[in-house]
């Protein structure tokens, strides 16, 4: 599953990766104002959610034999009225990775986007 570019996250979306993966860049999304749940389950499956950092981010995920973190690859710039993504859910034998990244950095979602499809550099 891969949602990317404009669309609508709506208050309640949830997420089930069994053996495969799922992408979600909420760097063009649309939110609405207030809070909105990013439900995950994910067994032996990797969950990447690419969020900007004009939103707030609630994390409370659980991993179980498997990996659960949230990398933040800029400051946050979130003002009090910003919209919240709160991500709940859980790992087994999976990886879940929410990276804050700012979109607009040079080159930086080129190179998000060549490592997603498996083609890009290997240099870090």
């Amino acid at each position: 599953m891969r949602r990317d570019a404009d669309w609508i996250l709506p208050r309640l979306f949830r997420v089930f990766a069994f053996w495969g993966n799922a992408e979600l860049d909420l760097t063009q999304a649309l939110l609405a104002p207030g809070t909105s749940e990013i439900e995950i389950r994910c067994i032996m499956a990797s969950v990447q959610i690419i969020i900007p950092p004009d939103l707030r981010v609630e994390s409370e995920v659980d991993a179980v034999l498997g990996s659960a973190e949230v990398q933040r690859q800029t400051a946050s710039t979130t003002s009090p009225d910003a919209p919240t993504v709160r991500i709940t859910g859980s790992a087994f034998m999976g990886s879940i990775e929410i990276k804050v990244i700012d979109p607009n950095a040079p080159g930086l979602m080129e190179r998000l986007r060549r490592k997603l499809k498996g083609t890009g550099d290997s240099k870090k």
